[in-house]
């Protein structure tokens, strides 16, 4: 392979890289919620996920919010940060990595439908 060749190949990974295929993504209200949420806070625990989505949505239950956050995980919009040294139940919490915060753009101030969106 030449020099050439390898530029070129490595030019091609990097452009890969910094700018990654695009991802349609749907957003129901509960999701909606909680990038708000993270958003407002930075770091956010279940608990307080949780309490932050009811707030808003009393219709809403705990397995929502983690079936969010799994979803979250697979997109690679949100991070788990582990705390071993709190209390049990305090010891995970959440942010959101610079692709979930590209959503603060598409968040709408008081969500009440589903959206649909690109990143």
């Amino acid at each position: 392979m030449t020099i050439g060749e390898r530029l070129t190949t490595l030019l091609v990974a990097l452009k890969r890289r910094l700018r990654p295929e695009p991802i349609e993504i749907e957003l129901d209200v509960v999701e909606q919620l909680i990038v708000q949420h993270l958003l407002l806070v930075e770091q956010a625990t279940f608990g307080d996920l949780v309490d932050a989505v009811l707030v808003s949505r009393p219709t809403a239950n705990q397995q929502q919010v983690r079936l969010s956050l799994i979803r979250f995980e697979s997109f690679r919009l949100i991070n788990r940060i582990l705390h071993p040294e709190l209390e049990p139940g305090k010891q995970m919490s959440f942010t959101l990595t610079a692709d979930g915060l590209r959503l603060r753009a598409v968040i709408p101030a008081v969500p009440r439908s589903r959206i649909q969106t690109w990143l």
